[in-house]
């Protein structure tokens, strides 16, 4: 959506799916994969604050790093 075609959007898909591997897992979840963190209960509450605060972070950047120029804006 910020910069007009799908890429971005697969890009942090992706991302935060090789995260989620590599780097957390589940007891019991359908990956089992070796990560450097294992939760062995999962809690919702925990879940739904750190993604209340990852959103935020992540448009931050990608508005940082994505701003148009003058000159690539559609003139209406």
């Amino acid at each position: 959506m910020l910069d007009g075609t799908t890429e971005l959007a697969i890009g942090v898909h992706f991302a935060n799916n090789i995260g989620g591997i590599l780097l957390i897992n589940i007891t019991g979840s359908a990956v089992t994969t070796p990560a450097l963190f294992t939760i062995s209960e999962y809690h919702a509450t925990y879940g739904a604050l750190s993604v209340l605060v990852a959103i935020p972070v992540f448009l931050a950047i990608a508005y940082k790093v994505f701003q148009r120029d003058k000159v690539s804006e559609p003139v209406s």
